[in-house]
């Protein structure tokens, strides 16, 4: 549901939001930019931890390598800034750094796609608060981002068919059925809950910040809310997912 995550990569509930500033996709099962390591992509994110009798932390944000995709945009454009105060040099060096992890990936012969989705973040990013000099325009499109996915999650909740169960459904055979099924429906229920706790928390913090022009305290802001953050719903959604698969196979 990327890594939006908030780093190079796709936040946002799949195999979970980002990216620079922005995130590349609206799923909240995705880490805000996490991206996966070498290896079948369902081996991380969400989706993968769902399937595992342990949960993993590391496999839940992207492993290492995730994290630093994520993470070291952000982190470089706000290092940038605050001993620069340049905001063209921090930009473009951000947008560098992505466009490094891309070109990796592509010698590698790994899936382009996640690092693809978080330098289009990036770039726009980039040029916003190059062509209006202002720093906290770099985190704008990821903001817009995590309000589309929170609009998205509340309009799924609303139909009743909340999100967390239709990406869940399809990532795990095991409970394709949950919309038949009211036990399972509550449960996804909550869980969509989660990530609207989740993104609206995102929003709360940031917006605030982007309207008064901190730019540093918004960077660590989001680095704070992405990755970490995402990790504990991941674990809270997992505990929940694990219990309705005991409940099933008692019965």
């Amino acid at each position: 549901m990327s890594s939006a995550p908030e780093g190079a990569g796709s936040s946002s509930p799949s195999s979970e939001s980002p990216s620079g500033p922005g995130s590349s996709a609206s799923d909240p099962a995705e880490p805000d930019g996490a991206a996966s390591d070498a290896g079948p992509a369902a081996a991380r994110g969400l989706g993968g931890v769902l399937r595992q009798e342990q949960f993993s932390v590391a496999d839940a944000i992207g492993g290492p390598r995730g994290i630093i995709e994520s993470a070291l945009p952000t982190l470089l454009f706000i290092v940038l800034f605050v001993a620069t105060g340049s905001v063209t040099a921090a930009s473009v060096t951000a947008v560098a750094v992505v466009a490094g992890f891309l070109l990796v990936r592509i010698v590698q012969r790994q899936s382009p796609s996640t690092v693809l989705g978080g330098l289009i973040g990036v770039g726009l990013g980039a040029v916003l608060a190059i062509r209006s000099g202002d720093g906290t325009d770099f985190y704008a499109p990821g903001i817009a981002i995590n309000a589309v996915t929170l609009l998205i999650l509340l309009i799924s909740l609303i139909a009743r068919r909340p999100l967390i169960g239709l990406v869940i459904g399809v990532l795990d055979a095991r409970v394709q059925d949950w919309s038949a099924d009211r036990d399972a429906r509550a449960v996804y229920t909550r869980a969509t809950l989660l990530f609207v706790a989740l993104y609206a928390a995102k929003l709360a913090v940031q917006v605030p910040l982007l309207l008064t022009g901190h730019v540093a305290a918004l960077g660590v802001a989001k680095l704070a809310m992405g990755l970490p953050a995402f990790a504990v719903i991941a674990y809270l959604v997992w505990l929940m997912h694990r219990a309705l698969l005991a409940r099933r196979d008692r019965g």
